[in-house]
């Protein structure tokens, strides 16, 4: 079968032929319908994310949706044909973290892509504990990318900082993950939805997709702009995408009391927080956000399926594996603009 391979020390990816998989016990065979590139294999190919990766040479892809081909010994309750969309995080389903259903943070967790082979390829071997069965009035290419450009928003806004109807939000950072955000924070009720960033498109994009203010960071100082949008207040809820310092601070120092800044983006720039007595008199929370569970997927699904979340616009090209290659230095270029960009083997 043809795959996207990642060779440590080797700039960029091949498309070439390998064995195809087989499914163990407990795994199920899945032909790859769609799968989402992200950012993170961009980093991969071509910046320092080769540390994430745990073997010299790997398949890349982490947002799948397939149709089940064969089933391993030991898997109940599935059966060929049926659509699936594959949580990338394979857990081990019995540590502290598994039980506690926070199992983003399992001590044995394995990351299609990373820790074991993906998706941009044209079958996947994948426990049957992953899946998350998609109905049929939901495309492949939206399962795939449901799977972490929808999900990683919705786990940070809804599931980490717990944003209810009529609480105010600040999204700073509106791209491909900020963007997801913006219509998250609208389908739960925030009011208002403010979108902050550098970029006049991604802020008339963000606009297109419910926010009811924008701001350009670009202009003054971004975290007062916040306050204003929001009537001279703070915000109950700040979540930075962009994984910047200057996103982050800006980003707390936009709270209101009792606000909470959840930390999505991921930088390496030293942050500086204000004194102590900013987070005890104020009772600021100020917290991280990092992966989901596979039942936030299956929410996620039903929001789609129902006709609640409309992700029809989110993917702005669709390529064949062949193509891999080139999506990814134009991702790193940024040459054109792009929304989701989406493998279809």
């Amino acid at each position: 079968m043809k795959a996207i391979r990642y060779h440590r020390g080797r700039p960029g990816v091949v498309c070439t032929d390998i064995p195809q998989p087989a499914a163990g016990r407990h795994e199920v065979l899945v032909r790859v319908d769609a799968a989402g590139l992200c950012g993170t294999d961009v980093t991969i190919a071509y910046g320092a994310g080769g540390r994430m990766v745990s073997q010299d040479v790997l398949t890349l892809g982490h947002e799948t949706a397939g149709t089940i081909t064969d089933l391993g010994p030991g898997v109940d309750g599935w059966q060929a044909g049926d659509r699936v969309a594959v949580s990338p995080i394979v857990t081990c389903g019995h540590c502290k973290y598994c039980d506690l259903g926070a199992s983003e943070n399992c001590n044995h967790a394995v990351v299609l892509g990373l820790g074991r082979d993906g998706s941009l390829a044209e079958f996947l071997a994948v426990p049957a504990s992953t899946l998350v069965r998609l109905p049929d009035n939901v495309p492949a290419t939206t399962g795939a990318i449901i799977t972490d450009a929808v999900a990683t928003p919705y786990h940070a806004l809804l599931e980490r900082a717990r944003l209810t109807p009529g609480e105010s939000i600040a999204v700073f950072g509106v791209g491909g993950l900020g963007q997801h955000a913006i219509q998250i924070a609208r389908l739960a009720g925030a009011a208002p939805v403010i979108a902050v960033d550098l970029r006049p498109e991604q802020l008339e994009l963000a606009r297109a997709h419910g926010a009811d203010v924008v701001v350009d960071g670009r202009r003054g100082d971004v975290a007062a702009a916040v306050r204003r949008a929001n009537g001279g207040r703070g915000v109950d809820v700040a979540a930075d995408f962009a994984g910047k310092a200057a996103s982050t601070e800006a980003a707390f120092s936009a709270l209101t009391k009792l606000g909470r800044a959840v930390i999505v983006g991921l930088g390496t720039e030293p942050v500086t927080l204000p004194p102590s007595v900013t987070f005890a008199m104020r009772q600021v929370s100020l917290m991280g956000a990092g992966g989901f569970s596979r039942v936030t997927i299956e929410r996620i699904v039903a929001l789609v399926a129902a006709g609640r979340l409309d992700l029809s616009g989110s993917v702005s090209h669709t390529i064949p594996l062949e193509a891999v290659g080139a999506a990814l230095l134009m991702l790193r270029d940024k040459s054109e603009p792009v929304r989701r960009v989406v493998a279809v083997p």
